[in-house]
């Protein structure tokens, strides 16, 4: 029995409807089942005319106040390590390491996670600035919520940041967003 086009493409699209269904599921469980973490952030842009209203934002701490740049996170002539490690410190997570093993850097934090970390040197009167780059950078919102999480965030304090990212990491060390902390307000991502 032969199935004419019609029969073909509705077979063709439930088959590719399955098969995001299948990813949508599975990042759930992985941002559901993952390790909670929170990260320091820096805003950049409230809104896009091309792709709609999002805050963009950059993940950047300070190490603690006397201590210099975690090992591994400091620029050198070779590639940048890919696992970052992180412990928790003040309410929120710190990085405190990166290497380029997953094993390497576990030995320098609780948890690692898939990424690169870059350390500034200090300049005269400051601390040095950790930059984490994990593949998380913005949180999608409407006009009116992307400027009220906005007004929320505050300056730069480096011991107590007002604004902190939620995100989740997975047994195979991929960050996922899961919603953002600005002054008092929550803003969990939800797919459903």
């Amino acid at each position: 029995m032969r199935f004419g086009p019609p029969a073909r493409i509705v077979a063709a699209s439930l088959v590719l409807a399955l098969a995001l269904g299948g990813v949508v599921a599975r990042e759930g469980l992985a941002l559901a089942h993952g390790q909670e973490v929170s990260l320091a952030i820096n805003m950049y842009d409230p809104r896009s005319l091309l792709s709609g209203h999002y805050l963009q934002f950059q993940l950047r701490d300070f190490p603690p106040a006397g201590s210099g740049c975690p090992p591994g996170t400091v620029s050198s002539d070779g590639p940048p390590p890919d696992w970052v490690a992180l412990s928790p410190a003040g309410g929120r997570h710190r990085v405190t390491g990166a290497a380029a093993t997953r094993e390497q850097a576990a030995k320098l934090g609780e948890i690692v996670v898939r990424g690169q970390a870059f350390c500034s040197a200090p300049r005269e009167d400051r601390r040095p600035a950790v930059t984490l780059e994990i593949g998380v950078d913005r949180i999608h919102a409407s006009q009116a919520e992307a400027e009220a999480i906005a007004e929320r965030m505050g300056d730069d304090d480096p011991d107590h940041p007002s604004a902190v990212a939620i995100v989740s990491i997975g047994r195979d060390g991929k960050a996922r967003l899961k919603g953002l902390i600005a002054g008092d307000r929550r803003i969990d991502l939800n797919w459903f």
